[in-house]
């Protein structure tokens, strides 16, 4: 198994946070037996999900009748 800092199809992505929001995020990761990259995915993945569905939402329909 390639590790996924050695994988070409993965990016590292890194950014700044609050210190308590970093700190309760790795303890919610060591509580949840999750590997942080796999939450990060996830928080990302449903995050742009949110953007997508907020996007359409506003985005008016063209209903030809």
């Amino acid at each position: 198994m390639v590790a996924k800092r050695d994988d070409p199809q993965y990016a590292q992505v890194s950014g700044y946070v609050p210190k308590k929001l970093a700190l309760k995020f790795k303890a919610s990761c060591t509580m949840q037996e999750t590997d942080r990259s796999q939450a990060l995915e996830r928080a990302i993945a449903l995050w742009l999900e949110k953007i997508d569905q907020e996007r359409d939402s506003k985005t008016p329909s063209t209903s030809s009748s």
